[in-house]
């Protein structure tokens, strides 16, 4: 199933689901992020999560805001994070727009392929997150801990998402 009607138009539900529901769950997983485990060990843990459905967003979504939005919300991580405002803005901003540049390809893939276009989009898109850090001193002291957390919880987290996401797929057929 495509998800769509014959005549190819999505339903109000279906476009609630494409391009509504992944916001929110970025918003969410930003603020989940930061839930204390206390522990000291996972004090400078940070999850990017977030990447997976602003990765979906960006395969899917048709809706002209939706960068816009995107940046939005590497803003507020920004806020949550105590980082200068844009850090998250840009990389979020631009791992949607690197994205969107291999929808064509990506979503024609296989699970396989597109994990391999997500984790190639993560590195490049964390490259210019260190990049940037190294041009300012102050954050690269942390880097490696905090942004190598995050790059790597966001690489084993997107094909749990996606096999549960078949798994759902095909008990609907």
């Amino acid at each position: 199933m495509s998800g769509q009607t014959p005549a190819g138009v999505q339903t109000p539900g279906q476009r609630v689901l494409v391009d509504v529901l992944p916001l929110f769950l970025i918003f969410f997983l930003i603020l989940m992020g930061h839930m204390s485990s206390g522990f000291e060990l996972t004090a400078h843990f940070d999850p990017a999560l977030f990447l997976v459905p602003v990765f979906f967003l960006a395969l899917h979504s048709r809706r002209n805001f939706t960068p816009v939005i995107i940046m939005f919300l590497g803003f507020f991580k920004d806020v949550v994070d105590g980082t200068p405002v844009g850090f998250w803005g840009v990389l979020v901003t631009f791992f949607y727009f690197a994205a969107q540049g291999q929808q064509q390809v990506l979503v024609r893939a296989s699970l396989r392929g597109r994990w391999l276009g997500y984790t190639g989009i993560c590195s490049l898109t964390f490259l210019i997150g260190y990049l940037i850090a190294a041009v300012r001193d102050d954050m690269l002291s942390l880097f490696w801990l905090s942004m190598g957390s995050a790059a790597l919880s966001s690489l084993w987290f997107l094909p749990i998402s996606l096999i549960l996401g078949l798994l759902i797929a095909e008990e609907q057929e």
